[in-house]
């Protein structure tokens, strides 16, 4: 049975693991502990939690139990003094005040989703990203970063940083013994660049056997990736990483019409499959269809903007096994 290691969290994740589940591979996720937007972020702030939004996508995941429990931690209020929050929200931040720490909270909430597999926090403890941008802005907060408004013309993000953080020493187990490390699908400079920072995190990563393989996004986002090629994705991540990534999985089918006016609206377009300046980067590229034809619909309840063009799960899955 393969290790494998996903470095990411959120909506991204959660299409990955739903192809993944279908092989024999033990699958644990390492993920950021500075969300501090939306359900989670209020979570945070409000109990002294560390963020569960990531955690409870990723339980879900690599979930096998009934769908009415699976519904049940993903449902949402929609209105009242709980509008926003998911109940899966509640229950983990419930549980790590009731365990006193996150990993403890994410066995049990584990336990009653009958998981196959791990979700291991970066660190133990809640920590802050921040960003400075070329026009020397500085953003703070993951949030702030995430959810820029598509308003005027973005300054590109010159540097990001992470408040003082130890690594767990699970997620550096993890990365020792995995056999595969897969960054991604998700925000670059928001889901998987903050787990890199975290001291320890990229030297592990460096150091193992592992394969290494950066699922591109589909589409780019405003305030992060604005005007990215699927070879400043590779390039953007060797740099945080100090090293490099073995394969680069790239989709190169082009959504409808309809879909990409939906996107322009938020001044987000296709992200180019420009092979070529990626493999000059020495870095192996695939390029397939590897969008999904379904389009989800959203939560009611939920203020955050989410994306609607995702990766196929069981294709990405597929390819990424042919990889091992």
């Amino acid at each position: 049975m393969k290790n494998i290691v996903i470095i990411g969290g959120g909506t991204g994740t959660f299409t990955l693991l739903s192809g993944l589940r279908k092989f024999p591979s033990n699958n644990s996720v390492i993920v950021s502990t500075a969300d501090n937007g939306g359900s989670g972020g209020k979570l945070r702030y409000e109990l002294g939690v560390i963020p569960p939004g990531d955690y409870r996508q990723c339980l879900l995941g690599l979930a096998y139990t009934d769908d009415v429990v699976k519904d049940l931690f993903s449902y949402r209020f929609a209105e009242g003094s709980l509008q926003g929050h998911t109940v899966g929200n509640i229950i983990i931040a419930a549980l790590e005040k009731i365990t006193g720490n996150i990993e403890n909270s994410i066995e049990i909430a584990g336990r009653l989703l009958n998981i196959r597999g791990s979700v291991l926090p970066v660190s133990l403890k809640p920590t802050e990203l921040s960003a400075i941008l070329e026009n020397g802005k500085k953003l703070f907060g993951e949030h702030s970063i995430d959810d820029q408004k598509p308003i005027g013309k973005a300054s590109p993000i010159a540097s990001l940083k992470l408040s003082s953080a130890k690594a767990n020493p699970k997620a550096l187990v993890a990365l020792k013994n995995a056999d595969v490390i897969i960054f991604g699908p998700g925000d670059l400079f928001t889901s998987i660049l903050p787990n890199i920072l975290v001291p320890g995190i990229k030297e592990a990563i460096n150091k193992s056997s592992a394969k290494k393989i950066l699922v591109t996004n589909i589409m780019t986002k405003f305030g992060q990736t604005d005007h990215f090629k699927a070879s400043d994705f590779v390039k953007v991540l060797q740099q945080y990483l100090k090293g490099k990534i073995d394969v680069a999985l790239v989709n190169n089918k082009k959504p409808a019409a309809p879909q990409l006016k939906r996107y322009a609206a938020q001044k987000a377009v296709l992200v180019e499959a420009d092979m070529n300046n990626i493999k000059e980067q020495g870095v192996e590229v695939v390029a397939q269809d590897l969008l999904s034809d379904s389009i989800p619909s959203a939560a009611k309840g939920d203020k955050l903007q989410r994306s609607f063009l995702r990766h196929d799960p069981e294709k990405v899955a597929k390819l990424i096994w042919s990889l091992l």
